[in-house]
């Protein structure tokens, strides 16, 4: 098959390139950034995907950039932490989704697999989450912006376009062109502390895994929707993971989940005058808070995919993240090269 992913320089789209193009598929990237992506996957042992510039807020270009193609991933979107406003990111989550699918649709591509959110119908009660959890509108930008595209997504599903959506969770693991926003988060919390508070957690999937699942998806064509949040670890886990697999000393600040959601609003306050270089916002300390343990989609067995243990996941990115200079060495110092005799 051809394959178009857009979203190709992100984690999630270049570990789907690369799955996709050692099974033998032909891939063609969407980037805006074609320098980016040249220099990341020549560095890589595998076929180069063919590069077409441009942006999915354009829709010519994406309608072009599907031509010859016989599938399609959709793995780009924007995030709280990366969209310079909220009408850039809804720009990038609900009419860049409408403009791919779209134009996938009417070229009667029969496998469309998009990347959603949990956002996208989150709940605290983790009972409440499944694949038939309808959205509800989100007081949070980036929530609202997964909403309305699922609202799309869904009625075209509904229309019988052969679509299928992939909900993840926190998505992190190695080998990425560029530092995605939970990768940002284990750095500065490696960096300057990692807040602790009783009872919370968070789902965290391998973007492995996740690729994994997604081209098996891709080559059955596999339609619905899947639900892949990851394996749940409490904040005191996750912490006790990182000091274990890197040496880190890490400095553990007991704080409430009020605490840190308010601590959130105030910095999205903060971002309206002066940059600022934290991933804290107030959508993120709001599922890092209340994020409940959810049921991953029974898929994976059907599919023989287990999931990877938490401490590979956290080893292997923190390793890379060190190895590729975004981490300095001196915090993780079991991953300090042995010196030459």
């Amino acid at each position: 098959m051809r394959v178009l992913i857009t979203g190709g320089t992100g984690l999630v789209g270049s570990h789907v390139c690369r799955v996709l193009a050692a099974r033998g598929h032909d891939i063609r990237l969407l980037v805006r950034n074609a320098e980016k992506a040249r220099q990341f996957y020549s560095g890589l042992a595998v076929k180069q995907p063919e590069l077409f510039v441009g942006d999915i807020t354009d829709a010519a270009i994406v309608k072009q950039s599907l031509a010859g193609c016989d599938a399609l991933v959709h793995a780009a979107a924007g995030t709280p932490l990366q969209s310079k406003s909220t009408d850039a990111l809804f720009q990038v989550n609900v009419a860049g989704v409408k403009n791919v699918v779209e134009a996938a649709c009417n070229l009667g591509l029969q496998r469309i697999v998009c990347l959603s959110s949990i956002t996208a119908i989150f709940n605290e009660d983790g009972s409440k989450v499944t694949a038939d959890t309808p959205p509800v509108k989100s007081s949070m930008p980036y929530g609202q912006s997964k909403v309305e595209a699922e609202l799309y997504l869904r009625e075209r599903q509904a229309e019988g376009a052969p679509i299928a959506i992939v909900y993840p969770g926190g998505i992190i693991g190695p080998d990425a062109p560029s530092l995605s926003d939970s990768c940002k988060a284990i750095k500065h919390r490696v960096e300057h502390g990692f807040r602790i508070f009783a009872n919370g957690g968070m789902q965290f999937i391998d973007v492995r895994d996740l690729a994994h699942f997604i081209a098996l998806l891709l080559q059955d064509g596999g339609y619905g929707r899947f639900l892949l949040p990851g394996v749940f670890s409490t904040w005191v886990e996750q912490a006790d993971i990182i000091e274990q697999v890197s040496g880190a000393s890490l400095k553990r600040i007991n704080a409430k989940g009020w605490t840190l959601r308010l601590a959130g609003k105030l910095t999205d306050l903060a971002r309206r005058v002066k940059t600022i270089d934290t991933p804290i916002s107030a959508e993120t300390m709001r599922y890092a808070t209340l994020w409940p343990r959810i049921a991953n989609t029974p898929e994976l067995k059907r599919l023989g995919i287990q999931l990877r243990d938490p401490s590979e996941s956290f080893d292997d990115t923190l390793r890379w993240m060190v190895n590729a200079g975004h981490l300095d060495v001196a915090l993780c110092p079991k991953y300090k090269k042995k010196q030459s005799s």
